[in-house]
């Protein structure tokens, strides 16, 4: 099954420059045993996928890093042995980018909120789906807190929220 998947984001990769995209514990690209899998579903046509100015296989493969580092830790404490898959469909970053030579993205205030939207597959140690479903985050506090705020903050916290509280079927 996981072979399959891989097999289908190679294609997609080959045919639609990026079609999707996967990274698990190991580092870049399809590993064997990844806990989190992370997809994109037509990158290109996503409302705002713009990690600090980059394209979309460079925003793809920062997103995808981010996701992972964040999601996999929930991943053994929740649902140790299980894996998910997360396919977006659109993906809108939270803040907006500003104009100019050197482009920064601005996080401030609720009226730029981050917007996830996706397919998941949570299955359990034997390959049977223990969650399944299509979800939309939006951001619906302000970000902030002390420190800096690291790339793509909004959207990780966002999506460890949700893994933390989504139901399973036991």
């Amino acid at each position: 099954m996981r072979s399959a998947l891989y097999a289908s984001c190679a294609i997609g990769l080959l045919v639609g420059g990026v079609g999707c995209a996967t990274q698990g514990t190991g580092g870049g690209g399809a590993v064997a045993g990844s806990v989190v899998t992370v997809q994109y579903v037509n990158p290109q046509n996503f409302t705002d996928f713009s990690v600090q100015g980059r394209d979309v296989q460079t925003s793809s493969m920062t997103f995808t890093r981010e996701v992972t580092r964040t999601l996999e830790p929930v991943m053994s404490s929740r649902f140790p042995g299980n894996t998910l898959t997360l396919r977006f469909t659109n993906i809108d970053l939270a803040g907006r980018t500003t104009a100019g030579p050197r482009q920064v993205r601005v996080v401030s205030g609720a009226r730029h909120p981050a917007r996830l939207s996706f397919n998941y597959v949570l299955q359990d140690r034997s390959g049977r789906p223990a969650a399944s479903g299509s979800q939309t985050l939006i951001q619906t506090s302000q970000p902030g807190g002390p420190g800096r705020p690291r790339t793509l903050d909004t959207e990780t916290q966002m999506l460890r929220r949700w893994l933390r509280g989504l139901s399973v079927n036991r």
